[in-house]
């Protein structure tokens, strides 16, 4: 049976794309703060040895990386 993180990493894989254009109407100073609160979230659970958690947040953080450089560099969706 998979465990809560488990099943968050798999939906936030599926449903990466609309999460993405989500935050590309979020301010970029938001994701900044986002971007920064996983990090040290990320820490922790490496810290902890938490692997799912640590998955997880890594998720996000490339989420808000390419949101930020689609949203600042108009980066279109490539083929």
């Amino acid at each position: 049976m998979k465990s809560n993180t488990e099943m968050a990493i798999e939906e936030a894989r599926i449903n990466a794309e609309k999460y993405i254009e989500q935050m590309m109407s979020m301010d970029d100073k938001k994701l900044i703060k986002h971007l920064d609160l996983f990090r040290k979230q990320m820490e922790m659970a490496y810290k902890q040895n938490n692997k799912t958690a640590f998955e997880l947040l890594n998720e996000y953080e490339k989420q808000t990386i390419q949101a930020r450089m689609k949203k600042n560099f108009k980066i279109e969706k490539q083929d």
